[in-house]
């Protein structure tokens, strides 16, 4: 899987304030980053041509979220399949499903 990631993966980040002012001056990668985000952090699998096969978010997928990243109100539990699984299985389910895309 190593492999698979390092020859299909990119890894890049953007503040989400940049990605709004890209996204409003035409940009579209910026227009489906901004679009797709969801506070507080978001990890996005993107296809080469800029379509969003899956993404992780903080809150939905990951348990234990540190203290210092307090869920909103009103936060749901997690799913019991997904509350079980260490970050690590989480995160590879995301890049199977990255690299599984078609």
């Amino acid at each position: 899987m190593i492999d698979e990631i390092n020859e299909n993966f990119v890894s890049t980040w953007i503040i989400i304030d940049d990605a709004n002012k890209l996204a409003e001056k035409g940009d579209p990668l910026a227009k489906t980053l901004a679009s797709n985000w969801e506070y507080p952090i978001d990890i996005m699998f993107l296809t080469p041509d800029g379509k969003v096969v899956s993404k992780l978010n903080s809150f939905k997928d990951f348990k234990d979220v540190h203290p210092d990243v307090a869920a909103p109100p009103g936060k749901e539990k997690l799913p019991t399949e997904i509350a079980r699984l260490s970050h690590v299985e989480v995160f590879l389910r995301h890049v199977n499903a990255f690299l599984s895309r078609g």
